[in-house]
């Protein structure tokens, strides 16, 4: 369900102008800089006037690679570094799946285990960073939210008046207009970039970003968290779900040899990637420690989201073997330890106070 916009929240991506809705003349103006191209019946302007972003679909395009410069001298499209360049083209090329009644990414088995007797597991760990938001408020801003894949995330934002969709996909932001009116929940729909997000500063109730972080360049993820930290309002906690991968103590002593093969691979397809070019997904894990110097709010913790991994269930999680046993002791350390869990199992929710 899309509702109306209150353009109050919005501000150029380059500028950091205020942006409004384009008006007729402007509409024109930009339609007669296209050729053999359908016409733009509705788009964003910002205040200067010299920023077309068109809005298609119920989607506003708040991206870079998608804006329309209307002067000489304004901002327009830029060539994109590589590591950036493949993630941009992976999630804009990748098909979707339909799970539970939700499109998900058809790639989605390769991290998440749908055995069910490991699902419950899985589920739990879907809903978790709930604990960590404010339990009601305006906006909830979902940071490169993908579909919004499973019914688990959809509910996060249970008790917000509107969600904030924003990701690099179109196709994506299609598939969550899909997922949320599943459930009639409300949604702005937002392509844009989370290293310059298109909201003002302190306008949202809950800042959340699932599996995203560890894709920007390691060298800009501080940007993105700091984008995260300036539209949040005062006190509010942004929740960033994140694979420690190689920092994880348990991961790295459960799975021995194999996790030494993941970590070879990782380097091997990042130098396969970058000499044939292969929109391969770039990732790069940053440890505690860095969050801790790097923290842009005023406390971090972290907490468990789910310790272990498909490679860990794949190989210990068998029911004959007393696999649902051991995952309920698992289940259950998370839930009396979560922090200690978070700080040494695979995933973790980074929890930042402003």
């Amino acid at each position: 369900m899309n509702i109306s916009i209150d353009h109050s929240i919005l501000q150029c991506p380059a500028t950091k102008q205020d942006i409004f809705p384009a008006d007729n003349d402007i509409l024109d103006r930009v339609n007669n800089q296209l050729t053999n191209a359908e016409k733009f019946t509705a788009g964003l302007v910002n205040e200067s006037k010299t920023i077309f972003y068109p809005i298609k679909q119920n989607i506003l395009f708040l991206h870079q690679q998608y804006c329309i410069p209307l002067t000489n001298d304004s901002i327009g499209k830029t060539q994109m570094a590589f590591d950036k360049e493949r993630i941009f083209n992976y999630y804009n090329e990748i098909k979707y799946i339909s799970f539970e009644g939700k499109q998900i990414y058809e790639d989605a088995d390769k991290w998440v285990d749908f055995r069910d007797f490991v699902l419950p597991y899985t589920q739990h760990g879907f809903s978790n960073v709930r604990k960590y938001i404010q339990p009601k408020g305006k906006y909830f801003a979902d940071i490169a939210s993908g579909p919004v894949a499973f019914k688990e995330y959809v509910h996060l934002a249970d008790g917000y008046e509107c969600r904030i969709c924003i990701d690099i996909s179109v196709n994506a932001l299609l598939e969550a207009q899909y997922n949320l009116q599943q459930e009639n929940q409300p949604g702005i729909f937002i392509c844009a970039d989370m290293l310059a997000l298109p909201l003002k500063e302190n306008v949202c109730d809950a800042v959340v970003c699932h599996h995203a972080l560890f894709h920007v360049q390691k060298n800009l993820q501080q940007t993105a968290m700091n984008e995260m930290h300036r539209i949040a309002k005062p006190t509010t906690n942004i929740a960033i779900v994140y694979d420690w991968f190689y920092h994880s103590r348990f991961m790295n002593i459960a799975l021995g040899p194999v996790q030494l093969y993941r970590i070879a691979r990782h380097y091997a397809g990042k130098l396969y990637a970058r000499l044939f070019g292969k929109n391969k997904l770039y990732f790069y894990s940053h440890s505690r420690k860095w969050f801790i110097k790097n923290n842009p709010g005023n406390q971090i913790k972290f907490y468990s989201w789910r310790s272990i991994n498909k490679y860990f269930s794949s190989i210990y999680l068998h029911k004959k073997l007393r696999g649902k046993k051991l995952l309920h002791y698992i289940w259950n350390k998370e839930e009396q330890k979560p922090e200690l869990m978070g700080r040494i199992g695979e995933y973790a929710v980074i929890v930042i106070t402003k």
